[in-house]
Order: C-alpha cells, then structure tokens, then sequence
C-alpha cells in the first residue's frame, strides 16, 4: 500500500488522485445505466412467483417474471411430443425496451448489448424461449414446438443468463400438450 501511494503522489500528487476517482465514478455510473447495464435498483424488487395454474387435462396456464432466471413448468414432455404455446403481456430485457414475446432488435435503438450472450442465439432479442435438457428454442407469442428431448419445460426470456437484473415484466404463457 505505501508503494502505491508513493507512486500516485509522485506521479500527480496526493491531492489530484482523490479529487479525480468521484467524478469518474459517477461518469462510469451513468454510462452502465444508459447502456441498459445493471447497477442495482430494479434487482432489488421481488421477482413474481410463477403461478402455475391447470385449466383443465392437458392445458396450463404461468407467469414468467423476465428477472427470474429459467422458469420450471413443472411439466414433464417427451421428445417428439407437440405443445402449443401463447403468451401476452408485455416485458424487456433492459431499461425502457418494451416487447412482446415475440422479442426485437438489441437495445433501445437496436444496437446490441455489449458482452451479453442470449440464451438463444438465434432468436430475437426479448423474446418468450424455452428449454427442455440442454435444448434450447423459440417460441415468441403464439408457436407449436416439436419438444427435442425428454425432460422438465422451462420458459424465460431471451437476454444473457447474468444479465436478467434490470429486466421487467411479465408474459403470461399457456402450455397445451398434445394427446
């Protein structure tokens, strides 16, 4: 540590270190929020519970919060087995984009997140995905998907997996299996 400090006061001067780190704080604070990146705030709110809630035999209805990391159904399907799926509401991947399920362009003017890699490459930014094992898909607002393997259905959207913090909303999706 007394290296350090007798390197900074020599090169600029005790003073004029501690009197720069505030201002570039602050200048790198508001460049993450602007970019959409998370500095805290919004992660602090609970994310909503899924609500998994059955219609009748075969059709489901749950919310999928777009903070909540990947959101079990609690379904079992089977590969080759059909499911249709429709979602509504209104949800976004950083700080005031607003999409459907069926997702968008990267960012508020679509010029992408830097360093963020989506769960679903490619699908659109935002959108309603699924995964069942290590298969992941698209299913945007209203899709019949073809499950890819036997397991659990999860849903969530489509941002980076360390980067859901500054997500909002919700979709509510409904899930029919197929006989």
């Amino acid at each position: 540590m007394r290296l350090y400090k007798r390197e900074c006061d020599e090169i600029g001067g005790q003073k004029s270190r501690r009197q720069g780190w505030p201002h570039i704080c602050l200048i790198l604070i508001i460049l993450l929020n602007f970019t959409g990146c998370n500095t805290g705030g919004e992660s602090m709110l609970p994310i909503q519970p899924a609500n998994i809630s059955r219609i009748d035999l075969d059709t489901y209805q749950l919310t999928v919060d777009a903070r909540a990391p990947w959101v079990s159904t609690g379904i079992q399907v089977k590969s080759g087995q059909k499911i249709r799926f429709t979602a509504n509401g209104i949800w976004g991947e950083s700080p005031g984009v607003e999409r459907s399920a069926d997702g968008g362009q990267a960012g508020l003017f679509g010029s992408g997140y830097w360093g963020v890699v989506r769960r679903v490459p490619d699908a659109p930014w935002g959108a309603l995905v699924g995964r069942v094992g290590t298969a992941k898909f698209f299913i945007g607002q209203s899709a019949i998907i073809t499950m890819p393997e036997d397991g659990d259905l999860m849903l969530g959207i489509n941002d980076g997996d360390n980067d859901l913090g500054d997500n909002h909303g919700t979709q509510t999706v409904k899930v029919q299996l197929s006989p």
